[in-house]
């Protein structure tokens, strides 16, 4: 047994995949306490693990954060990304910092497995003053924000090759890191406060080198080309869809077990304020077609504000695990979970995101040729339509997503990261 402390920031998509693995090293026989933020602790309770909440600035509503007008005025890009991480994710260090060391007061034999963006372990890492973890594991649940002479954040640079190509690549990967310039700032404040010797390394290559292993929420095979991958960094695969508590099969569940085409639209549990960005225009674009569209809204049906087509099933919450296999086609915002798991179940995608990650995962599924990148957050009902009708009648996209298929068959997440969180000899 292994006394493991699983922590993240209170972000839906940053918590889930963690309180997942720390319910799966519960039913392993490990000691889990989860670090979670309030409106997560009843979701951290069900898994079997102790529950210590965060506190202050490190107890954020991710929501409430979006919607202040000083971040609502800025662009998608830089600043927004900017923005975002200073007053999400870096916010909250001192407190996340002093929430571990508790509990390494404690137990100083504790292991650490947190969500990539937690930087609670960070002033320690950096020079400060307290207790290491016995070992420290990150868990990346979005795309790696790291690139080199292969590849950046977003693919290899187009139109590119050999020697030409790999200086675009570095040229492209130090602007990024430049781009974070003023969120490595705030954190050198925050670690700084706390005690920290050393300079914060560049960003975002710091949340890879930083601790003693990353475990990669996805494959090998859907990352871009690397030539020199960290050596913390390990590729776990993906874990299971988890059916939300009230999810039930609903009535209509028998119209897509049929020779027509099941095409599943959503936008997630956390961008899907607005609707009329990808839900709607996408049951407008396909009333006419010759398929059967699911809509999962994440949300009471009724917010929709449309009537449905009669080719159109609509619902709150389905099970994802029950759904996707029936699909022939997901429509998504771009969320790296959903995505993913259309994949593994062989259903290639078309993609309409630009938020937080949402744009470098299109990036991912456009390489690949596992769907369709529209490259924008509002498509058209045109480009929506037309998308689809490739999809489905190219069966190239179709064979792609197969081939990814097996490879997330092959992975196994849940033992792969408890390899990583047992001590090393």
């Amino acid at each position: 047994m292994t006394r493991v402390v699983v922590a993240a920031p209170p972000v839906h998509g940053e918590t889930a995949p963690v309180l997942q693995m720390g319910a799966e090293l519960v039913t392993r026989g490990h000691d889990v306490t989860a670090l979670v933020g309030t409106a997560f602790a009843d979701a951290a309770r069900h898994t079997g693990a102790h529950v210590v909440t965060l506190t202050g600035a490190a107890d954020f509503d991710v929501r409430e954060l979006a919607a202040r007008p000083d971040r609502v005025a800025l662009k998608p890009g830089p600043v927004q990304m900017n923005w975002d991480f200073i007053h999400g994710f870096a916010a909250g260090i001192v407190e996340q910092h002093e929430a571990i060391q508790r509990m390494l007061d404690d137990d100083p034999d504790l292991v650490v497995l947190s969500n990539l963006l937690f930087m609670g372990c960070w002033p320690v890492a950096l020079g400060a003053s307290g207790h290491r973890p016995r070992r420290w594991v990150a868990v990346a649940a979005n795309p790696l924000l790291i690139g080199d002479s292969a590849t950046t954040v977003m693919g290899p640079v187009p139109g590119l090759a050999g020697d030409e190509l790999a200086r675009a690549n570095s040229t492209a990967n130090e602007q990024f890191e430049a781009m974070f310039t003023p969120t490595r700032d705030a954190v050198q404040r925050a670690v700084g406060q706390l005690g920290a010797t050393d300079q914060v390394p560049g960003l975002p290559g710091a949340f890879y080198s930083l601790p003693d292993a990353v475990a990669a929420l996805t494959v090998h095979e859907f990352d871009f080309p690397r030539v020199a991958p960290p050596d913390s960094l390990h590729y776990a695969g993906i874990l299971p869809p988890r059916t939300p508590t009230g999810a039930i099969t609903p009535s209509w569940w028998a119209d897509l077990d049929t020779d027509t085409p099941v095409v599943v639209v959503t936008q997630g549990t956390v961008a899907n304020e607005d609707l009329n960005e990808l839900v709607v225009p996408t049951l407008a674009s396909l009333a006419e077609e010759e398929v059967v569209v699911v809509a999962a809204l994440g949300r009471d049906p009724a917010s929709l504000g449309i009537d449905p087509p009669a080719n159109a099933r609509v619902a709150d919450y389905l099970p994802f695990d029950e759904l996707l296999p029936r699909a022939s086609v997901l429509v998504t915002n771009g969320g790296f979970g959903a995505t993913q798991h259309a994949l593994a179940c062989g259903v290639p995608v078309v993609v309409a995101g630009a938020t937080e990650d949402k744009a470098m995962v299109a990036a991912h599924v456009a390489h690949h040729a596992v769907g369709i990148d529209l490259g924008t957050q509002t498509p058209t009902r045109e480009q929506l339509a037309t998308a689809v009708r490739d999809v489905l009648r190219d069966g190239s996209y179709h064979r792609a997503a197969q081939r990814l298929r097996v490879a997330y068959s092959d992975a196994d997440a849940a033992a792969t990261v408890e390899s990583l969180v047992l001590p090393q000899p």
